[in-house]
């Protein structure tokens, strides 16, 4: 293990869970944080990895077929490939495995880049022999991603959410419509698959009856007019250290000033107590209301524009494994950045061009070559947001 600052794990001999152990003195020059990036996805595992890689991180990957396009990014310092699946389990041979890559790239903490990574970490972090990125523990992990859970524990905390039902299979969401329990329009969508997988809105009963539905248990929502919103935190022990509130419209990612949101997601922390990055999904009513859908207690997709914003999500955490400052982050309500897609359509007045597109576009530039095979879908999964 490196000369850092934060506490490190020890191995222990009889294969028990290993025990924190001082680190050595720093050294008069450290060399760079490396960092071990579980995960089973691209997408969502790159956005985590530019963040990290921002933070000063050296990055190194352990995927498999499903991640296989991390290895063509400049900034993966190593890629191993394994047959292993993180899959939101835990077993001893991928403890081992994970151990290996540890203990070969000289590894001081873990991170994982998806939903199925994070929680196979989060069950497999006693047993590691480095210390883990801040994630909640197992059970608020599948409280807050059980998307009926979070929804009733919304409801206990005075939070607002559409009216919701679940149901045991399709045959009896079929039932329920036909004795006119189920109003439409709903979404209709899994307890806890993410990136928008299995998500289908619905308009009418013929739509319910001819959707694919090919999981089980099925929520049924309400169907919200309005926007679609988002918000961020970083949390540590209940308390929320770094906050964003978001919207994403004509390719441009734009801060929200929504108090009702910040005060929404800090009861929410407090309530489980619990650490780590959480996204939330949102609707915006036309009459200002917002209405919480679900929670992704993860790395999500708008990391990068978040920390363009201003707050990168992954540094931190690291400073708070580290002992740094824990003053809470914000971004300025109004804050925004453009895609490419917006800045190339404002190049024909290229007076309006900021600061933050030349960012976007030096985000770009640094590592282009995943840039153009993801917006090819040569190296591409379903978002997870």
């Amino acid at each position: 293990m490196s000369d850092v600052s934060f506490r490190t794990a020890a191995i222990v001999a009889d294969g028990t869970a290993p025990v924190a152990a001082w680190p050595r003195p720093a050294a008069a020059a450290p060399r760079k944080l490396r960092g071990l990036l579980v995960c089973g996805l691209f997408t969502l595992p790159y956005r985590a990895m530019r963040c990290a890689v921002a933070a000063g991180v050296s990055v190194s990957v352990l995927g498999n077929a499903g991640s296989d396009g991390l290895r063509r990014s400049r900034l993966c310092a190593r890629y191993t490939k394994t047959t292993r699946a993180f899959d939101g389990t835990c077993d001893d041979g991928m403890i081992a495995t994970v151990n290996a890559a540890i203990a070969r790239d000289d590894i001081d903490f873990v991170f994982a880049g998806d939903q199925p990574s994070t929680r196979s970490l989060i069950a497999m972090a006693p047993h590691l022999s480095a210390p883990c990125f801040p994630m909640p523990d197992l059970a608020t992990f599948d409280l807050l991603n059980d998307k009926a859970r979070f929804t009733e524990l919304c409801q206990t905390l005075g939070i607002l959410c559409p009216p919701t039902q679940v149901f045991a299979a399709r045959g009896a969401l079929l039932a329920s419509l036909a004795r006119g329990e189920t109003p439409v329009p709903a979404v209709i969508k899994p307890l806890s698959l993410d990136g928008n997988r299995g998500v289908t809105v619905v308009e009418s009963a013929a739509a319910v009856i001819a959707a694919t539905i090919d999981y089980r248990p099925v929520l049924v929502q309400r169907f919200i007019e309005g926007a679609d919103i988002g918000a961020s935190v970083y949390a540590e022990r209940g308390r929320v250290l770094g906050y964003i509130c978001h919207r994403l419209r004509r390719a441009t990612y734009t801060a929200l000033d929504l108090p009702v949101v910040f005060d929404a997601l800090s009861r929410i922390v407090a309530a489980t107590g619990t650490t780590g990055i959480l996204n939330f999904d949102m609707r915006l009513d036309p009459a200002g209301q917002v209405h919480f859908l679900e929670c992704n207690p993860r790395v999500f997709y708008k990391m990068p524009l978040s920390m363009l914003l201003g707050v990168n999500f992954t540094a931190l955490g690291l400073a708070a494994m580290t002992g740094g400052a824990t003053d809470a982050r914000m971004v300025p309500p109004g804050s925004a950045v453009r895609s490419m897609k917006a800045i190339l359509a404002a190049l024909p007045t290229p007076w309006r061009i900021t600061r933050r597109d030349i960012a976007m576009l030096g985000y770009i530039l640094a590592d282009p070559v995943p840039y153009i095979r993801e917006n090819l879908r040569i190296d591409w999964e379903d978002r997870s947001y």
